[in-house]
């Protein structure tokens, strides 16, 4: 389990700055749901779970309440999450 908290607000402050007032594009309601959790995207090898091969994206799904049509934000550059420092120590 993640003991990590989002920073929720910076994704709703990030959605109303980019996303405006947009309704849904499928169904035209204006009623979404933002996870509080971030999810994994990573690249797609033929059903092959691949462990550190290619980067991995940190998305944040955002759900409209009345079709469940889903957009994926970057958890990153919605400031949901902070980029990881990177250890040079090792290098």
């Amino acid at each position: 389990m993640n003991d990590k908290k989002i920073n929720l607000e910076g994704v709703i402050q990030h959605l109303n700055e980019k996303w405006g007032n947009r309704p849904c594009p499928m169904c035209g309601s204006n009623s979404w749901n933002v996870s509080d959790n971030v999810y994994e995207l990573r690249e797609f090898h033929g059903g092959d779970l691949v462990l550190g091969n290619g980067p991995i994206l940190p998305v944040i799904p955002v759900t409209c309440n009345n079709c469940g049509n889903s957009i994926l934000v970057n958890a990153l550059m919605s400031r949901a999450i902070e980029r990881p420092v990177e250890d040079t120590s090792k290098k």
